[in-house]
């Protein structure tokens, strides 16, 4: 179809109608009144109107004497004496002698980009090789054994990656934080390197002669790592010259073809392990909405996918305006959240909602859904659901649980102005000075986030009690005071969940609800629990913190920022994110780079000495 609308709005005839019928409905080019509409060489392909065609045997016209006849490029040479697209159809010819001038640099352009490619599949090449060589440098005798307490978890080891089990589980985060990578992306890049250097040197060679992709790269790490030596050797033969010419979606399906042929145990072992890999997760969209994922055995899926449909088909009403996509989704979450209303065991999910107070009064300042940021009308409307806020144009109609402030001042606004702030101003101080949760869908007291103005950091957690003691003895606001046992206060363990949000390591994104939160000098040394000592790291970055050899954790001056120094040395600073809006600051994640050699040379050493010290000890330090 493009190539027609070049055709015509090059100098041709314009056609009366043109059918195609590579698409499922039949779709006609239907010209202008008045013919094309004349093009510049900057936009030598435009919009083109499109129509469909009741009849889906509509032909063509069969070409007359006076058709148009191709040239040796291809396209239609302009009949003499027909209208151009342009007065007199010169445009159209010029246009024409400029596209046919041109394709010599063209054809360079793509030659140049071609060798480019060439040249980052050398430096993937390089880079893999490298990555390897580090893997084989970072051995898993490093790793605390299996036995010792505080080692990683069996289950957690199953699931790494075959090509890895040899290998630190802490080497994948020294790439990642070398890399600026997530851990999930470094983990992968790094099984692929070792698998591409190990096991498949001939793909390894065709990457770095620019004969493949790094995409054709990962098809054979995802189809050929797992094979034996002798077949991996007789599958780079006898594939990678077929992978020429073709893409790599093209050539996985060549590549799973001779597999299955060649070894049908690797399938199994490979649906055995796909198995072990079934999990859910979320995937955070646009306008406050989710993607959520279940990795699934697919006739487990399919039978899940026809119950929602079937569900959604029962509860639809004569009025139900929702597609069938809505009422499937819909019977998800009542059957996931109000579990008891289908005869099973009954579960409580728990929100963390942080909204501005402007949100509250209806400003448009997004808020956060336990760590994600929401539209203001949404976070809203779930304060609504759970009878937290009363519906728009309705009374509250709810006793406070506590006296509020009779203060008085003056007000010129208008008094229907006065009344409706005034009717928001106390629905938002009823809710804020609840001192019980009996009744609401709360899982405790709503808490007042005081933050630093300048890095929009958490400062103090406070509530309406606190504001008034706080005015009436003049004293200032800060973070919950130290606990004296191992175990934060809930008060404390609220506010560091709140000011770090997710796991403190760099590129992580585990949600701090699911951390551990962290002394940074451990307890058992005189470590406090307090504010300046704490942080929020998940379970795998919680244990290198005090297991993996090399690496070591400080804290800036402000005992906030955490400073990460890699085992050759390379610092990565992170600090926690504001807890509403975007702040400017010079760096979220600051990186120092590659440290001076002295300094890095005696962090090295130093890493050494731990490493030597750790192993005569044999015990591992307490978190």
């Amino acid at each position: 179809m493009l190539e027609a609308g070049l055709r015509s709005r090059l100098g041709s005839r314009p056609p009366g109608l043109v059918v195609r019928r590579s698409w499922p409905v039949p779709v006609v080019l239907v010209p202008p009144v008045g013919g094309w509409r004349p093009v510049t060489p900057e936009r030598l392909i435009g919009p083109v109107r499109l129509a469909r065609t009741a009849d889906p045997d509509v032909r063509p016209a069969a070409p007359g004497p006076d058709a148009p006849v191709p040239d040796a490029l291809g396209f239609e040479a302009p009949v003499p004496g027909a209208p151009g697209p342009g007065a007199g159809g010169s445009l159209g010819e010029d246009v024409l002698a400029a596209f046919r001038s041109g394709l010599d640099a063209d054809a360079a352009l793509l030659d140049t980009a071609r060798s480019a490619q060439r040249v980052i599949g050398a430096a993937q090449a390089e880079q893999a090789r490298a990555l390897a060589a580090l893997a084989a440098r970072r051995p898993a005798t490093l790793d605390l054994p299996d036995d010792a307490v505080g080692a990683q978890a069996r289950d957690s080891r199953a699931r790494r990656p075959d090509a890895l089990t040899a290998v630190s589980e802490f080497c994948v985060d020294e790439v990642a934080a070398g890399m600026t990578l997530p851990p999930q992306r470094a983990e992968r890049l790094l099984t692929e390197c070792v698998l591409l250097v190990e096991r498949l040197p001939l793909v390894l060679a065709a990457l770095a002669d620019g004969r493949i992709t790094w995409d054709h790269v990962r098809v054979a790490c995802d189809l050929l790592g797992g094979l034996s030596a002798e077949l991996r050797d007789r599958a780079q033969a006898d594939l990678l010259g077929r992978a020429t010419g073709r893409t790599a979606s093209d050539w996985r399906q060549v590549v799973r073809r001779w597999v299955l042929e060649a070894d049908a145990e690797a399938i199994t072992r490979r649906v055995a392990q796909a198995v072990r890999d079934r999990t859910v997760a979320v995937h955070p969209g646009a306008d406050g909405m989710a993607t959520l994922a279940a990795t699934l055995p697919l006739p487990v899926a399919r039978a899940v996918e026809d119950s929602l449909r079937r569900a959604a088909r029962a509860a639809r009403t004569a009025d139900d305006q929702r597609s069938a996509g809505e009422r499937m989704a819909d019977c998800l979450v009542a059957f996931v959240l109000d579990p008891g209303a289908h005869g099973l065991t009954a579960v409580q999910a728990e929100l963390t909602v942080v909204v501005a107070l402007q949100t509250l009064l209806g400003d448009d300042e997004p808020g956060e859904v336990s760590g994600d940021v929401v539209p203001a009308a949404m976070v809203r409307d779930l304060l609504r659901s759970l009878g937290l806020l009363p519906e728009p144009g309705k009374p509250d109609g709810r006793a406070r649980d506590d006296d509020t402030s009779d203060d008085t001042c003056d007000d010129t606004r208008d008094e229907g102005t006065r009344a409706d702030d005034d009717a928001g101003a106390d629905t938002v101080g009823a809710l804020l000075a609840r001192r019980r949760t009996a009744g609401t869908g709360l899982a405790g007291v709503p808490r007042i986030a005081v933050v630093d103005e300048r890095t929009g950091e958490l400062a103090a957690l406070t509530d309406v009690a606190g504001l008034r003691r706080a005015a009436r003895e003049g004293a200032g606001l800060g973070p919950p005071p130290p606990t004296d046992g191992y175990r934060p206060g809930a008060l404390l363990d609220a506010f560091i969940r709140l000011r770090d949000r997710r796991c403190r390591f760099p590129g992580c994104r585990v949600r701090a609800g699911v951390c551990d939160v962290d002394h940074q000098q451990p307890f058992a040394q005189g470590g406090p629990t307090a504010e300046c000592n704490l942080a929020c790291l998940c379970t795998h970055h919680h244990r290198l913190s005090h297991q993996a050899p090399g690496w070591t954790l400080s804290r800036d001056g402000d005992g906030t920022g955490l400073t990460w120094t890699t085992p050759t040395g390379r610092t990565v600073t992170t600090r926690p994110p504001p807890v509403l809006g975007l702040v400017e600051e010079p760096d979220e994640v600051g990186t120092g780079g590659a440290a001076p050699a002295a300094a890095t040379a005696r962090h090295r050493r130093d890493a050494v000495r731990d490493l030597a010290a750790r192993a005569a000890a044999e015990d591992p330090p307490p978190f």
